[in-house]
């Protein structure tokens, strides 16, 4: 009987092993995803709870919604945006239509440009086109669908 036992619990641990060895390792992605606080907060909650409820892991090196900065001193703010953005691999825009070129989301396209990001623009579902000045900087434009979004994590 122990001897039953013994076998019946090396098998569990080898078999929980093996499984631990031959299970897919999903990395975590790191991106930065900018938004307008003025138009774009809810956009950028969508988008985070879309991802969280798809257990898409990601390391977010946005700036909180909750964190909002003094938008009057832009050398600090381009020190934060390049900090934030230096270890992710992807920055998400949200692409919204009432975005003017003058936003900071202009200035973090910039960056993102400059630390060699891949940028990838999100079309609002139902919004026709995308401001020119994002249209013009993104390597890739998807639809705000989570299949959308998972092929680009990929």
């Amino acid at each position: 009987m122990q001897i039953l036992l013994k076998w019946i619990i090396g098998g569990l641990i080898a078999k929980s092993a093996y499984n631990q060895l031959v299970k897919e390792k999903v990395p975590q992605r790191r991106v930065f995803i900018s938004h307008s606080w003025k138009k774009g907060s809810l956009d950028y909650e969508k988008l985070i709870k879309k991802i969280k409820k798809e257990k898409i892991l990601i390391y977010n090196h946005s700036i909180p919604t909750d964190k909002a900065f003094d938008e009057r001193k832009k050398k600090e703010l381009e020190k934060i945006f390049r900090k934030q953005m230096i270890y992710c691999s992807k920055v998400f825009v949200l692409a919204n239509k009432g975005l003017r070129s003058d936003s900071y989301v202009q200035t973090e396209i910039r960056i993102a440009k400059e630390l060699g990001k891949e940028i990838i623009a999100v079309k609002p579902v139902g919004q026709k086109g995308i401001p020119y000045f994002i249209r013009n900087k993104a390597d890739k434009i998807i639809a705000n669908k989570i299949n959308s979004i998972k092929k680009v994590l990929k």
